[in-house]
């Protein structure tokens, strides 16, 4: 964990650097959180399936079939994870007994994700998926990338 918060400082007594990264990796992690409560919401049967996998797959009520159903579970949790990891790499929450080159290519492989899964956005033939979802992981690209440089090197 970065000293300044170890010793209980504010962010804002941290070094100019660290604050942006902090910044950032909140922000993608508040991000991510939220696409995984989506993934959580379809998963669970929400009518909203014509927002996700190309806009097709819903049902005439809006629900997903089951498959899709446990795609959004799982990806969920890979949401979930993946903020995990930019927080840690952020050095905001404790890293436990990952080593530091796993988490700085854990973040890349985040980044590299979120490349995919903006092109697959903006593919979409759904409107809320392309525009809604597709700004966001673009964001994400830019937040993520950003943390997964700029963090320092973690001992």
């Amino acid at each position: 964990m970065h000293p300044s918060l170890a010793s209980s400082a504010s962010p804002r007594s941290a070094p100019r650097g660290a604050r942006s990264v902090w910044i950032a990796a909140v922000a993608a992690a508040v991000l991510l959180v939220g696409i995984s409560v989506f993934q959580v919401l379809l998963a669970l049967g929400a009518p909203w399936g014509s927002a996700a996998y190309g806009g097709g797959a819903a049902g005439p009520d809006g629900v997903l079939p089951s498959g899709l159903r446990v795609a959004s579970a799982v990806a969920a949790v890979i949401l979930g994870v993946a903020a995990w990891v930019i927080l840690v790499r952020a050095d905001l929450v404790p890293r436990g007994p990952l080593s530091p080159r796993l988490l700085h290519w854990a973040a890349w492989t985040i980044v590299a994700f979120m490349v995919l899964n903006t092109l697959s956005n903006l593919s979409s033939s759904s409107t809320v998926e392309r525009w809604v979802l597709g700004g966001t992981t673009v964001v994400l690209v830019l937040l993520c990338g950003y943390v997964a440089f700029r963090a320092p090197a973690q001992n």
